[in-house]
């Protein structure tokens, strides 16, 4: 009866033991918040990240105006070969793609601090982005280097391009008409003319006239300054005014042949991949008239096919395992071939680790000091104590 007795006091000692040690080493305490409401403890939260692609799609714009002289272009030029009605056709140049980082929505989780452990047990540091991914479980905080993506838009032709420069001139001119007047004294007849003056509104086919004869001049002025007809030694200047008036020439013809204005724009898609998800997929609808579409819209598709290279066949799917101790979940990105084409024509293809796309695992922190790259949510460093 006694060595039973004692034997259970024992036992009783050993599990107070092992109590203690397990008090003593549980730091924290880290809980998977997927489809959970907040919790009241203390404590804070930490997400994984998950990668965006961002597709810039440079557009041309090529815009044809109507001269406002065009309808007389043959009948005083000799041009038959005119722009006659306005038009607009828009053209998907390039496609750059870039990525970007934020938080995983699926992917949060809540640490709580043991508050039985030891004062060292506590000295564990986290090291957070400003938006809670997860950069350290480590005693200094590692610095922190954000990217900016930048996208400049360019103009091919400046807007002033689109109007016509010479096309608000006179619109009165000048008619002098003569009017003969008799004076009749007795036998004698007398004729006395008078010139009477008046301005007068110039019709379309003179204004357009107007503009044909200051072609002509133009053209003239420029062959008298390139054969040397002044025989005055301009230098360098001759090539500056020739330039000059073959500018004013275009923009005189340019009243009956019209004018053709490109520019380009860019516009900017977002598209997350989903591991459920596979095969191509439609980001937008593009028309050569109405632009970037929704993609069930009558239109030319934006398509993206997301290929794995199966660098991680040897881990197991995402499994979260519920409530850690002393260990937190991390990422381990899945390497992948992304394809994006428009129109039968590849615009882009890359080979990119993406976060969402890999597997969640389990790290310890215990006596581990862990960094994290804020991309991936990949382990960079380990330094085990």
């Amino acid at each position: 009866m006694k060595l039973k007795i004692f034997f259970q006091l024992v036992f009783t000692f050993a599990v107070l033991c092992c109590l203690l040690v397990t008090d003593l080493k549980a730091q924290i305490f880290v809980t998977p918040m997927n489809d959970q409401a907040a919790t009241d403890a203390t404590g804070f939260y930490y997400a994984l990240p998950q990668n965006v692609i961002k597709l810039d799609v440079i557009i041309q714009k090529t815009e044809k105006i109507k001269g406002p002289y065009s309808e007389f272009s043959e009948k005083v030029l000799g041009v038959s070969s005119v722009i006659d009605q306005d038009e607009m056709h828009l053209q998907i140049i390039d496609i750059v793609m870039s990525y970007e980082t934020e938080p995983d929505p699926k992917a949060w989780f809540f640490v709580e601090f043991d508050e039985r452990g030891s004062k060292d047990a506590r000295s564990l540091v986290f090291d957070l982005q400003a938006n809670g991914i997860l950069l350290a479980a480590d005693e200094a905080p590692q610095s922190r280097v954000s990217g900016k993506n930048r996208t400049e838009t360019t103009l091919v032709n400046s807007p002033d391009e689109k109007q016509f420069r010479y096309f608000a001139e006179r619109n009165l001119y000048q008619r002098v008409d003569t009017i003969v007047r008799k004076i009749t004294i007795d036998t004698t007849v007398i004729r006395r003319n008078i010139l009477q003056s008046a301005w007068v509104d110039r019709n379309p086919e003179q204004k357009a006239r107007a503009a044909a004869d200051m072609i002509h001049k133009i053209r003239e002025s420029r062959y008298n300054l390139i054969s040397g007809f002044q025989e005055i030694d301009y230098g360098k200047s001759i090539a500056y005014m020739d330039e000059q008036l073959h500018a004013l020439e275009e923009e005189y013809l340019s009243l009956f042949l019209g004018k053709e204005v490109k520019s380009l724009s860019t516009q900017t898609l977002y598209y997350v991949p989903d591991p459920e998800i596979n095969g191509k997929v439609t980001i937008a609808g593009f028309s050569e008239t109405a632009g970037l579409m929704d993609i069930n819209a009558k239109a030319t598709a934006i398509e993206m096919e997301i290929t794995s290279n199966g660098t991680q066949n040897f881990l197991k799917s995402n499994v979260v395992k519920g409530k850690l101790t002393n260990s937190v979940y991390y990422r381990i990105p899945g390497n992948v071939t992304i394809t994006l084409t428009y129109g039968g024509k590849v615009y882009a293809k890359e080979r990119k680790n993406i976060s969402q796309l890999g597997t969640i695992a389990v790290a310890p922190v215990t006596k581990t000091r862990l960094q994290f790259d804020p991309e991936s949510g990949m382990i960079t460093t380990v330094k085990r104590e």
